[in-house]
């Protein structure tokens, strides 16, 4: 996969000059630069640190342990070849291919799957997904055959890349191969089950490449002369997805690799696709998986999915505070205070800054760092925001992971140069440090201050104890959704850790109170379809006007928590498992719950009620909803029919 350009010269020259010539730094409302200008500048090779230049607490000293990268485990398509035939079933054709980006999106959409490389187990199954590739060289001709009848038989077929051999049954003469394709659109159409959900002008036209900047982007066929107007058509109106029905049947035909472009954008390898920087809606990732899900739902009688909100409210939202220069500190308990009056609990990312830099020192003291626990008391979440502060993150040395406090010395000489700082040491150090100031908190979310993150980010994470993330804007991975991290940000190994991409930053100027009013309206598309909202304020006063507005328009449908909270049950939902199975003539929902949960929302298949539950306690339900209040175990939903 191509590295990601995202990360390279132009979006960095446009943060660098929004974030310091604008700002201090991000989350910052200071006006003015104290940083080195943008002109290249001559660096000595050391810099020897001043005793006045860095706060050391006495008999403070740590973290003690070493810090070291989990095994690289390249993960097995069999992890995801159990289930019930209520799942969709993936038919692998090579196992070689972006399927886990096709299963981390299915378990993210809450649509239940199973893998398989056998046909006849995959045709038991009424919704079959044939990934990546359709053709006579990937398919035995008894599979082809198969799979030929399938959808005539009443099953429905979604193919991906179909290039020979069921081209009559999608509905297409031949598929053409391109990549000059940058944009799919979604044909608008109120009376088509699949399509009439997408009706926003960013949902309607996705985007797969940047024809601005890049002369090509990512491979797709378009199928010629369909026999049936298409789902979806690439900018030259050719067909992007096809469809076509049989008497009980149906068969879809993507044209594009969803594996590979659900991990480019998670990965953030891609050519720069997303149509804005920041605080913007760039769904492109969410509708192509919404569309599958409800292609499945719309399919099969046994559908049925898990809820991507806690309670199934209609959005998640996490209120975050970057603490990353001396006034938002000083001005972080009162804003607390504010925040526990409203009765919200938001989390503080806070910058564990004992340097006195080219960017000042944020804890002076041991009283600042006491400043700490504060927030806590009050009820607010406490998680990182690293050391130094420095934009040049990405680009550290990984360093030797036993790094420690006082010893570690980041100093931040200017824009391009920051001297003895390391990736490990960011991590280890800031956690240490707030962990030490407040007992047993178990720091687990690190946010990078300016939301780019290096190549091993996913894996340091996990190595420096931490298990979610918010150092990447929903822009720029193109969904507005949590997802599961893997190994280098590459393909094939995934890892216990999450992503909670941020929705809307306080990083772009001006932060005015009239902010509100645009949080609110992209709040309010994300919530149609269950994404997450992932919200960063100033702990100011205008901060606190926009964050009052905001919480007043979106508290009937949304739920509020802290990133840790969601982070807790993001991560307890990524392993409940969801089949369902015939006894005695009638459907038995069975629901396994690994980890303790609150308010997981399970929506039953169409056209029935549950008679009876057990296991999972207290719950509620509203036709073919039920929420479980506290759900762990093995839960067992008896069907009326």
């Amino acid at each position: 996969m191509n590295h990601c350009v995202q990360q390279n010269i132009l979006p960095k020259l446009f943060f660098s000059i929004v974030f310091f010539i604008m700002l201090s730094g991000c989350g910052s409302d200071r006006q003015g630069d104290e940083i080195g200008a943008l002109k290249d500048t001559n660096y000595p090779e050391n810099y020897e640190l001043r005793k006045n230049e860095q706060f050391i607490m006495n008999d403070v000293r740590g973290p003690e342990d070493v810090s070291a990268f989990p095994a690289r485990i390249p993960t097995s398509w069999q992890k995801y070849s159990q289930g019930s035939t209520n799942r969709l079933a993936i038919l692998l054709t090579d196992s070689t291919a972006s399927w886990l980006g096709v299963a981390h999106g299915l378990k993210t959409i809450g649509v239940p799957f199973i893998i398989t490389t056998d046909y006849r187990r995959a045709i038991q199954h009424k919704v079959v997904m044939v990934y990546p590739i359709i053709s006579g060289s990937a398919l035995s001709p008894e599979a082809l055959q198969a799979l030929a009848a399938f959808p005539r038989n009443g099953g429905t077929l979604i193919g991906i890349q179909v290039l020979g051999a069921l081209n009559e049954v999608f509905g297409f003469e031949e598929p053409v191969p391109s990549k000059q394709h940058f944009q799919i659109k979604i044909l608008p159409d109120s009376e088509n089950v699949y399509t009439k959900q997408f009706d926003l002008s960013k949902e309607l036209t996705i985007s797969i490449g940047n024809k601005v900047r890049f002369k090509e982007t990512i491979g797709t066929y378009s199928y010629s002369k369909t026999q049936l107007p298409p789902l979806a058509t690439y900018e030259d109106k050719s067909a992007a997805v096809t469809q076509k029905f049989f008497e009980s049947g149906s068969a879809f035909a993507f044209g594009f690799d969803i594996g590979y472009l659900l991990l480019k954008a998670n990965n953030i390898r891609h050519e720069d696709f997303n149509r804005s920087t920041a605080n913007d809606f760039e769904p492109t990732v969410d509708v192509v998986l919404r569309l599958i899900k409800q292609i499945y739902m719309h399919n099969d009688r046994n559908a049925a999915y898990v809820s991507t909100v806690p309670y199934n409210k209609n959005l998640a939202v996490c209120i975050t505070h970057n603490i990353n220069f001396r006034r938002a500190l000083e001005n972080s308990r009162a804003y607390a205070s504010e925040e526990k009056k409203l009765g919200v609990r938001s989390t503080y990312f806070i910058q564990t800054k004992y340097i006195k830099d080219r960017k000042d020192f944020i804890f002076r003291s041991a009283d600042d760092f006491k400043i700490i626990k504060d927030l806590h008391d009050l009820g607010m979440d406490v998680q990182s925001n690293g050391v130094s502060g420095s934009p040049l993150f990405d680009q550290f040395e990984q360093g030797t992971g036993s790094e420690f406090y006082p010893t570690y010395k980041p100093y931040v000489m200017g824009w391009d140069k920051t001297y003895y700082g390391s990736i490990f040491g960011e991590m280890r150090v800031s956690r240490f440090l707030i962990d030490r100031m407040v007992p047993g908190i178990n720091t687990l979310c690190f946010r990078s201050s300016y939301l780019y993150t290096p190549f091993t980010y996913p894996q340091s994470l996990m190595a420096s104890g931490y298990r979610f993330s918010s150092s990447t804007s929903a822009n720029s991975v193109l969904s507005h959704f949590p997802y599961q991290l893997n190994y280098n940000r590459e393909y094939d190994s995934e890892l216990d850790a999450f992503e909670f991409p941020v929705t809307n930053g306080d990083e772009l100027p001006p932060f005015t109170a009239d902010r509100a009013e645009s949080a609110i309206a992209l709040a309010k598309k994300i919530a149609r379809y269950g994404g997450c909202y992932i919200g960063q304020v100033h702990p100011n006063k205008t901060g606190l006007k926009v964050e009052k507005e905001f919480i007043a328009a979106m508290k009937e449908e949304a739920w509020f928590g802290t990133i840790r909270d969601f982070g807790l049950w993001w991560a307890a939902r990524n392993e409940v498992s969801l089949d369902i199975n015939y006894e005695g003539g009638r459907r038995v929902v069975t629901v396994n719950v690994p980890k303790r949960m609150e308010g997981l929302a399970i929506m039953l298949p169409l056209r029935s009620t549950p008679v009876s539950v057990e296991g999972g306690g207290k719950h509620s339900i509203d036709g073919k909803l039920i929420i479980f209040e506290l759900a762990e175990g093995r839960i067992r939903i008896t069907l009326d029919s």
